[in-house]
């Protein structure tokens, strides 16, 4: 595995010193330009694709902005670290709209250096990970696609993916996409998730659904307060409005009920 890229980019000899030398020693592939237009030539061209970038704000004529923005471009899961005085802090809050990852004042002591870019590349081998799980989880849809010209829900109990409309669920990754979008839940949102679509098109009450899902057993009240904690937490994952759910809908006097 080739180590993390990274490109160092600030007018300054000195601080180009600095940063290569703060972070010499952690086994990255260090590169350096001498302004914003090299840094330009240099992501264009180099055949080894950057993972990090160090940008200074203050640069011409081709300035740090105009830097995130390309690099940006070309990919969008690639870290910017943006550098900057403290006079220009109202800068580098537009540079993060703009997608940067953080900012260091100047100068910058080795260890934030470090501790920025380690976190940095973290964000991005996650944001890398989730990249191949759709592209993973859209070929598999394309298939079921093949398979099903009705696209009817398919509910098999030993069957490893589960589908209902726009929402794939991955039994054996425990990986759930909708509309392409990755869902971040935890291991219990995923096993209630998995037993709504399962039941579908019976509501589950309280009752049933944490003993289905999570695997025990309460009262009628315990059971509500417990399961309508998690309903909470998966309808601001998946809704476009939590408060108006179209997928997750409470059923009056039956519980839950998964809609496609």
């Amino acid at each position: 595995m080739n180590p993390p890229h990274i490109l160092i980019t600030d007018d300054e000899v000195n601080i180009r010193f600095i940063l290569e030398r703060a972070l010499r020693h952690e086994g990255y592939a260090l590169d350096s330009a001498a302004n914003g237009a090299e840094a330009l030539q240099k992501l264009t061209n180099d055949t080894q694709p950057y993972d990090l970038l160090i940008v200074d704000l203050q640069m011409q004529p081709v300035d740090g902005m105009q830097v995130l923005q390309a690099a940006k471009e070309q990919d969008p899961d690639i870290v910017v670290i943006i550098l900057t005085a403290h006079g220009s802090m109202e800068s580098a809050v537009d540079a993060l709209r703009l997608g940067a990852f953080d900012y260091l004042f100047k100068p910058a002591t080795p260890e934030a250096i470090r501790q920025r870019v380690s976190e940095g590349l973290q964000k991005r081998k996650q944001a890398l990970h989730r990249r191949r799980l759709l592209r993973q989880i859209n070929a598999l849809r394309q298939t079921l696609d093949d398979l099903d010209d009705a696209d009817n829900l398919l509910v098999q109990p030993e069957t490893r993916f589960l589908r209902s409309g726009s929402l794939t669920i991955d039994r054996r990754h425990r990986q759930a996409a909708i509309a392409n979008r990755l869902i971040e839940l935890t291991t219990a949102e995923f096993d209630i998730l998995y037993t709504l679509v399962a039941a579908t098109p019976n509501p589950l009450s309280p009752r049933d659904l944490l003993n289905r899902a999570l695997g025990y057993d309460a009262d009628d009240q315990e059971a509500r307060d417990i399961i309508k904690w998690h309903i909470h937490h998966l309808r601001r994952k998946i809704e476009t409005t939590p408060s108006k759910p179209h997928h997750i809908k409470t059923i009056r006097h039956k519980g839950y009920l998964w809609s496609r």
